[in-house]
């Protein structure tokens, strides 16, 4: 997958049609700046890439440039070094703040809305680009709810039946994103590229010791791994002759941290990407791998680090936040935990630790996604809000890896016996217990 792979489709020499892109980073807080460096970084190629800026969409929470964290104010950088490039100049944010929504992000690939929407046609060229948590048949949104597989799938749907496109490209930075497209079909002419396999982490680069900038260290990861590689793809001289298939194979090499997965329409794997008029990156960063971390660890990482690293007057405050992050951490371990416990009490079909081994620790396939989705949209509504993670719901950066939990329930219902009503009555119950506890606690 790579930056070819997006070029690829933009030059395709389709007679008067446009090229067009929609990015979204889904988070928001200093702690995920490399969302939003991935997200000016992609729109910045996209320019260079003959897409014209009227045809960019770019949606992001737009705090990380203001925070008072952040040594470059009003500047975003995403790769080390002395001749690393402010991404964010020039970066036209389209929506910002709490307005970005994954319903905004929905009307807007489908050209719903008054402001600016996806207007293409049946003769474009569409690159979708989505950076952020997720979890098993979810990603997150800095606002709102999660975005579920199943809209994501009918919108997917809803573009192709109002041939919104000739082809279209999707990029998913996200944990467990390759479960994010399980509809479409190899000859629907969207081709879905995600950072990992469904059943894994993506992984943050740049971290740590390694995100120093012009002698000043950033003090949070500065990219993730999957779109680092395939936007600092140092081979862009050859598009002339190289293939979708050949980059797609680079760029897993490169992301060596997680399974690179493609989905969909492969029929133009084989085609030569084209020639593009000049270098799109000038300045590739020869190991991107340096400083990853695991993308559901960033936090507690970043946190100890930045403790390590605090002057002595801020090192209780430093302290503080590592703890803080720690403790939601060991409290959302528990709470999925007791979710199974609970589910598995009544089963009379098999026994208990059992039980709850499989709900803990299985990997089975979403087919129940309607009891998925209303599962997951409880834990939204009722669970703690982590705010040490910057969420804004109950899901957070770290615990929608526990998504595979409910995955589990819906998909083990007769065996637990339980009803859909009756596993979302625990999931509600549970997190409501916790909450309450959490309320209590801050008050």
């Amino acid at each position: 997958m790579a930056a070819r792979v997006i070029l690829s489709l933009l030059f395709l020499p389709v007679a008067l049609a446009e090229k067009w892109a929609v990015i979204a980073a889904g988070s928001q807080g200093f702690m995920n700046y490399r969302h939003q460096a991935d997200a000016c970084h992609a729109y910045q190629i996209m320019l260079k890439s003959g897409v014209p800026a009227a045809n960019i969409i770019l949606m992001m929470q737009d705090d990380v440039v203001k925070s008072s964290e952040n040594p470059f104010p009003g500047q975003l950088f995403n790769k080390p070094g002395n001749a690393s490039l402010d991404v964010y100049k020039g970066c036209k944010v389209d929506y910002s703040g709490d307005i970005v929504t994954a319903q905004l992000f929905l009307d807007v690939l489908t050209g719903k809305g008054k402001g600016k929407v996806l207007k293409s046609t049946e003769k474009d060229t569409v690159f979708v680009n989505f950076v952020d948590h997720g979890g098993p048949g979810i990603v997150a949104f800095p606002n709102g709810p999660f975005l579920h597989v199943k809209d994501l799938s009918k919108t997917l749907e809803t573009m192709q039946s109002q041939k919104m496109f000739n082809q279209l490209v999707f990029y998913m930075e996200a944990c467990e994103s390759g479960s994010m497209f399980p509809d479409l079909k190899d000859d629907g002419k969207i081709l879905a590229v995600t950072a990992s396999n469904g059943k894994e982490s993506s992984w943050g680069t740049y971290c740590g010791d390694e995100a120093v900038v012009k002698g000043k260290n950033i003090g949070s990861c500065l990219g993730d791994l999957f779109s680092v590689n395939w936007m600092e793809d140092d081979d862009l001289g050859k598009l002339a002759s190289e293939t979708f298939r050949s980059q797609i194979s680079k760029v897993t090499k490169l992301t060596n941290k997680s399974h690179v997965c493609s989905f969909g329409d492969k029929s133009f794997e084989d085609e030569a990407i084209g020639r593009v008029e000049g270098a799109l990156i000038s300045d590739v960063f020869s190991d991107s791998s340096k400083g990853a971390v695991d993308a559901r660890d960033i936090y507690v990482t970043q946190a100890y680090w930045a403790w390590q690293n605090a002057a002595v007057d801020q090192k209780e405050k430093a302290w503080a936040r590592f703890v803080g992050i720690v403790n939601d951490r060991e409290r959302d371990d528990q709470l999925f935990a007791t979710m199974g416990r609970q589910a598995c009490a009544g089963s009379t079909k098999v026994q208990l630790d059992e039980c709850q081994q499989s709900i803990l620790g299985d990997r089975a396939e979403m087919k129940d996604m309607d009891c998925h989705k209303k599962l997951a949209t409880l834990v939204h509504e009722h669970c703690p809000v982590s705010s040490s993670h910057h969420a804004t719901g109950g899901w957070n950066g770290y615990n929608m890896k526990f998504s595979q939990v409910l995955l589990n329930l819906c998909e083990h219902q007769e065996e637990l016996g339980q009803s859909v009503d009756q596993l979302a009555q625990i999931v509600e119950e549970e997190c409501s217990k916790v909450k309450a506890v959490v309320t209590e606690v801050v008050v």
